[in-house]
């Protein structure tokens, strides 16, 4: 009998595969199928109660990959669909235990231990008597940790079992590899090549998909971001492209960074502007993580450490700022218009608050207002 199983949702997905071989989401594998797959295959290797695929978060991970944290992507298992989305800490149980050593670690007497956590292992809906875990691993790369829940025969998990998982772990991590480098020809198409943001071409793509979805429904918002850097180009004239260039990659962290807990799409549009398209994200939302971002460029430390050979580091702080244009789908584009002019009012309606916003002295935020024509100064929003 084939065991009941669980995946995060596409979306909520795909950003643990961005990792440096990039997942694209329209090919011909769905990745949640892929996973819950490899998932029930392990139960067939080893037969137990529930297997556990955990995977960091490789925007937010550190190298000391005690210090990170690891979110449960699939699950298969009679009862164990609840774990699902799960965080587990490395200090919690076997999963983090594993993850962190980067070695397989098998437990028959539990005790006082945990496979998961405390309050993961509450979800699984028995009692964890045993429990075995495998590292992932990715180009050399231990990304996560695949753990089984009580083995089926009493006596627990035997050397043969552990064998068997260890040759399973090689053909789970070499299996996300094949999946991630059949997809990055695609992915690379629709990346810009300096910050692996993705490119404009993309962003027009995806922002009329998403208009177009909205303009069936009531239901749902969307909040368009345009972002400009202050002063780069006096960074540019006095230190070189080679800084400029750097502080473009830098930035781009920094977005990721301030959007890893939103649906989001980050893109760099062009030279020193990006654009954010926030699914599901009204007005209000919008400006809150909107002056998230600029607080946070605000406040970083850009070019630390030195970029080439006899290019010290210039430790750059209060100098380069952005500003932030906003306008949301349901306040700013006209209601029953084609999907194609809503798209550009939503186009406009963005770039007129942004201009305010560098108009007003930059390193501030502007919403767009709510007339036919561009935002005036007295019905914009307002943070610096």
């Amino acid at each position: 009998m084939t065991a009941p199983s669980r995946v995060l949702a596409p979306q909520k997905l795909a950003r643990f595969l961005e990792r440096h071989r990039l997942l694209d989401e329209t090919s011909g594998i769905a990745p949640e199928r892929f996973l819950v797959t490899l998932v029930r295959k392990s139960l067939d290797f080893v037969p137990s109660e529930a297997a556990v695929l955990l995977l960091d978060d490789p925007v937010a991970k550190e190298d000391d990959r005690s210090r990170n944290e690891l979110i449960v992507v699939a699950a298969a298992g009679e009862t164990c669909g609840g774990v699902v989305g799960a965080r587990v800490r490395p200090v919690d149980g076997i999963a983090g235990f594993t993850y962190a050593r980067g070695e397989q670690t098998a437990v028959n007497d539990i005790m006082g231990a945990r496979a998961l956590s405390r309050e993961a292992d509450e979800l699984f809906g028995f009692p964890v008597r045993t429990a075995l875990g495998v590292p992932v691993v990715i180009e050399s790369h231990v990304c996560g940790s695949l753990v089984l829940v009580n083995r089926q025969d009493p006596a627990g998990f035997d050397p043969r079992d552990e064998r068997l998982m260890a040759l399973f772990g090689d053909t789970l991590s070499l299996a996300l590899q094949n999946l991630l480098d059949e997809r990055r020809a695609r992915e690379v198409a629709r990346r810009d090549s300096l910050t692996a943001l993705y490119n404009d071409r993309y962003f027009h793509k995806k922002l009329r998909q998403e208009i177009d979805r909205l303009s069936q429904t009531s239901e749902g918002d969307l909040t368009l971001l345009f972002l400009d850097c202050d002063h780069l180009k006096s960074v540019n004239d006095e230190h070189g492209h080679l800084a400029g260039s750097q502080i473009l990659r830098e930035v781009s962290f920094i977005l990721q960074r301030q959007l890893a807990q939103t649906e989001s799409l980050p893109c760099r549009y062009g030279g020193d502007e990006f654009t954010v398209i926030l699914i599901g994200c009204g007005l209000s939302q919008g400006m809150e993580v909107s002056e998230r971002i600029r607080r946070a460029i605000e406040e970083w430390t850009f070019l630390p450490m030195a970029i080439g050979p006899g290019e010290p580091a210039l430790s750059l702080k209060g100098v380069i700022t952005i500003s932030i244009g906003v306008a949301s789908y349901r306040r700013h584009c006209t209601p029953g218009r084609p999907p194609s002019d809503q798209k550009n009012e939503l186009l406009k309606k963005a770039d007129a608050a942004l201009y305010h916003a560098k108009e007003a002295g930059k390193n501030r935020v502007v919403a767009a207002g709510v007339t036919d024509g561009p935002p005036s100064i007295s019905n914009v929003v307002i943070k610096s």
